[in-house]
């Protein structure tokens, strides 16, 4: 059984080594058709990742795998390995140019791969985004992943729900990317909708460290009077919320909590009350579904479109009990498939 961090050596050892023709794999050769569709060729999907190393993105590379597996097709992970757009871009000509039969793609920039959108267009092969998905207009993509605005707004609505009255902070990055910030706007914009919603500080934090970055949540909660509750926009923010909440055990006792992101492991946080919630981007639906739409963009000859699909789930204490006993591939937690799944 492959770990998580040995899953993610491998994959960063590839996804900075792979040729173009080691991306590509060789020529499509004719499979099984896989349940009732006609044979047809093996397609390549590739997907293009901004943050290859990512750990909540193991379960989306199960995720494409085992749809691949199901439709006879193959497909690749590469990308940045640190979530840099050039090299984002530069991976996604590599794709093109190399011919793939469809890819998946995140878009971190607006307007930032639009040379790429309209190559890939013009040499008609199926593209859709996952995971981030940042473009406007005529480019916008087909996207398979969070809508950060919508899951926001459901946020907002929850925070409103636990703390009606006194004050709330929302902790965001410093230098943040365009998913936090609309997922703030939208939080922001849930809460405005509320007639009794806390009054709202948004608090920018920093840190090299959980540790730095838990003490920064703590600093802001001491100089803030009629604090009813702590929440981030991110997985590191989220995380430093719940540990501060841990750590002041009784002092806590009315102080409400939540974020995005968690790793399954940190979902104990939840699980024990530290946390009331945390939003899920369903990892391995990203990685599932895209290769499904591409497979049926390409089978039905362009006359199944590749659609929108909001992953994100908000779950509460009474919900994490089967991430937190359970050890899967749709959690990447295992690579190994098994049903019943595996209990702790």
């Amino acid at each position: 059984m492959i770990d998580r961090a040995g899953f993610l050596r491998r994959a960063g050892t590839g996804a900075g080594a792979l040729t173009l023709a080691e991306l590509l794999g060789p020529a499509a050769a004719f499979a099984g058709g896989g349940g009732d569709f006609p044979t047809h060729p093996r397609w390549r999907f590739v997907f293009v990742s901004h943050d290859t190393l990512n750990p909540l993105l193991v379960a989306t590379q199960f995720g494409a795998q085992d749809a691949a597996a199901l439709v006879q097709c193959t497909v690749r992970w590469t990308g940045s390995a640190k979530g840099d757009a050039k090299e984002t871009a530069r991976a996604l000509r590599a794709a093109i140019v190399g011919k793939a039969d469809g890819i998946a793609v995140s878009i971190v920039e607006a307007g930032g791969f639009a040379a790429e959108v309209d190559a890939a267009r013009s040499a008609r092969i199926p593209l859709v985004a996952f995971n981030v998905e940042s473009g406007t207009g005529s480019r916008r993509l087909p996207y398979i992943g969070e809508n950060p605005y919508v899951s926001g707004s459901r946020v907002g609505a929850e925070i409103a729900r636990l703390a009606p009255a006194g004050r709330v902070l929302l902790f965001a990055p410093r230098e943040g990317r365009s998913w936090t910030e609309r997922r703030l706007d939208g939080v922001i914009a849930g809460l405005g909708r509320i007639a009794k919603a806390p009054a709202v500080t948004v608090v920018r934090i920093q840190g090299s460290s959980p540790r730095e970055l838990e003490a920064r949540v703590a600093a802001a909660l001491d100089h803030t009077t009629g604090v009813r509750g702590l929440f981030g926009v991110d997985g590191s923010g989220t995380l430093a919320v719940g540990s501060t909440i841990k750590r002041l055990g009784p002092k806590a006792k009315g102080l409400h909590g939540g974020g995005y992101d968690l790793l399954p492991g940190d979902l104990s946080l939840v699980a024990d009350g530290h946390l009331d919630f945390v939003v899920d981007q369903q990892p391995y639906v990203q990685g599932f579904t895209p290769v499904l739409q591409l497979f049926l963009a390409r089978i039905s000859e362009g006359t199944v479109v590749p659609w929108d699909t909001e992953t994100s789930v908000l779950l509460r204490k009474a919900d994490v009990k089967p991430f937190l006993d359970t050890k899967s591939r749709f959690e990447g937690s295992s690579s190994r498939h098994q049903y019943p799944l595996r209990r702790e």
